[in-house]
């Protein structure tokens, strides 16, 4: 507004007042008690009183919104407001409170406010549109917000700086810890078991081994009266804000049991940095490749086994989809296999005959595929299942004993490495390219190769180098979870034998011991369990410590 059309009536002046959590974050000079809302409330009300010329039409606060963009909900109310004409003045306590972003800050000030005839103060800054000086709009002030803006993006830069070494560190940086976890009163950073959820996580896992599904297990959650993970929080006093709740009370539902059921941060393992804003400027966040995670194994308390974590999410990906099951899976769902096609078995029901006739027949086969038949009546498979795993239980007597011989020597990673071969020959690969690789600028030197040879030969020695060193990272993490699953397992060979006497299958055993069931094309059965590698392994840490029982001690 123009000094010489000043309305009749003085200024109808809005408050304009904002606060948020990235203000601490974004201005290490910033004190909470000086820059609160009632703060700013009382300096501009103190300064209109001064002024006879303004009266406060109304009151606009964004407490708890950022100042890196607009997208504020009583800012936009406020511009509504002032393009219906009820106001023509915005007082605020400073530029930092009015936005922080450089560009749209100025846009406001320079274009918008100009346009529209209204006046605009920051009182600590000493800013009066109405009185500001040309070099003031055009200079000072573009360059006070270009100064805001910058301290943001160089702040936020540290901050994801600093936010990176501590999850590299195994710290835990979220605002709430995950269901089943707390923050460690000591150590903010730092998780431990939160034992009312505990038992919930423990629950659910192990319905799911037995057949539910993820629907049934959050029925039977909401039926028993099984707090919510968010409900349980709020429980804790914990103000709990996330978007996956859409209702006042938030039940039990399939998403949130698969949450749950697909998280590693229940066998220990600390996953960070999975998404990431764009930018300072914007809220919108992307997902980032598993490659780029911040991925911390055994960084606290597992709540579940290594084992029947796997299982789960073997489970969650091959359930076979049979029809009128109720609310538990299949008895073999995700377990039965074709095995000329390896595509799964579809079960069938026969109700031609006066009793109904349950068999699994090759799903290729069924929709037209390809393949054959591979037919067997569900009675004829269990049979011939529980024949073969009572056989298999009989068979694992003699690891009792070699479990205990283990257990007594604390095999340690490193001699669990040696007796491991894998990685011997990769070893022995890399070691050759190096010293071919070392031995070129001699034969460049003794004209035995030309410079052209030389660079191509130093290339291709080098590319298989980073190869090999790619295939032994690869190979230690392979090597390091089987270590940890071997010695997990180490109970199983003593658990195992109560199952040595059953009479019917359990779905709960099948999916433990159970890898995969072949059907052949002569209805003969074939079983993959899941635990031959872990025999495999202690038949070679028997084998190694029989034949060299005095290189034990040389392995630390």
């Amino acid at each position: 507004m123009s000094k010489n059309t000043l309305d009749a009536n003085g200024f109808k002046v809005a408050m304009y007042l904002r606060l948020s959590q990235d203000d601490e974050k974004y201005d290490k000079n910033f004190k909470v008690e000086s820059n609160s809302i009632s703060n700013q409330r009382l300096q501009i009300k103190d300064y209109i009183a001064k002024q006879q010329d303004m009266e406060l039409a109304k009151e606009y606060v964004d407490d708890g919104y950022s100042g890196i963009n607009f997208e504020r909900p009583a800012f936009k109310t406020m511009m509504e407001d002032v393009i219906t004409g009820s106001i023509n003045c915005i007082i605020v306590k400073d530029l930092s409170r009015f936005g922080r972003d450089y560009i749209d800050s100025g846009r406001y000030l320079q274009r918008v406010f100009p346009s529209l005839d209204v006046r605009f103060i920051a009182l600590n800054d000493n800013y009066d549109s109405f009185t500001a000086s040309e070099t003031e709009k055009n200079l000072v002030i573009p360059f006070k917000n270009f100064i805001n803006d910058n301290y943001c993006r160089d702040t936020s830069a540290k901050v994801r700086s600093v936010c990176k070494v501590k999850r590299k560190q195994g710290q835990f940086i979220s605002n709430y810890a995950p269901y089943g976890y707390e923050k460690d009163k000591e150590d903010k950073h730092k998780l431990v078991i939160d034992k009312e959820a505990y038992d919930v996580v423990q629950k659910i896992f192990s319905m799911k081994l037995e057949g539910y599904s993820s629907y049934s297990i959050a029925k039977h959650l909401n039926e028993t009266g099984i707090l919510s993970p968010m409900e349980h929080k709020r429980a804790k006093g914990i103000r709990y804000k996330t978007g996956f709740s859409t209702k006042a009370v938030a039940k039990w539902d399939t998403p949130a049991i698969n949450r749950i059921l697909t998280n590693e941060i229940y066998i220990g393992t600390l996953q960070q940095g999975k998404r990431e804003k764009i930018n300072y400027k914007l809220d919108k966040v992307v997902s980032k490749d598993r490659s780029d995670w911040i991925e911390i194994e055994d960084n606290h308390e597992a709540i579940i086994d290594i084992n029947d974590f796997e299982i789960v999410q073997k489970l969650l990906k091959c359930d076979i989809k049979a029809k009128n099951y109720g609310e538990k899976a299949d008895l073999f769902s995700g377990l039965l296999f074709c095995k000329d096609c390896n595509q799964q078995m579809t079960k069938k029901v026969d109700k031609r005959g006066k009793t109904p006739i349950v068999y699994y027949i090759c799903s290729a086969y069924n929709k037209g595929l390809g393949c054959s038949r591979h037919s067997i009546k569900q009675k004829e498979l269990e049979n011939t299942v529980l024949a073969m795993i009572k056989h298999y239980i009989s068979s694992l007597g003699k690891y009792e004993a070699i479990s205990e011989k283990v257990r007594a020597m604390e095999i340690s990673y490193n001699l669990f490495k040696k007796i491991d071969k894998r990685q011997e020959q990769t070893k022995k690969s890399k070691a050759k390219f190096e010293i071919l690789k070392s031995s070129l600028y001699q034969d460049l030197k003794e004209g035995i190769i030309s410079e052209d040879e030389f660079y191509d030969m130093r290339e291709f020695y080098t590319n298989r180098i980073v190869e090999s060193e790619l295939i032994l990272e690869r190979q230690n993490k392979e090597i390091t979870k089987l270590y940890k699953k071997s010695l997990g397992n180490q109970n199983f060979f003593s658990d195992i034998q109560k199952y040595k006497n059953i009479s019917t299958l359990e779905r709960g055993l099948l999916v433990r011991l159970i890898d995969k069931i072949y059907v052949l094309e002569d209805k003969k059965i074939e079983i993959q369990f899941n635990y031959d590698e872990t025999l495999d392994v202690f038949d070679k840490i028997n084998s190694y410590t029989n034949q060299y029982p005095e290189k034990i001690m040389e392995v630390v």
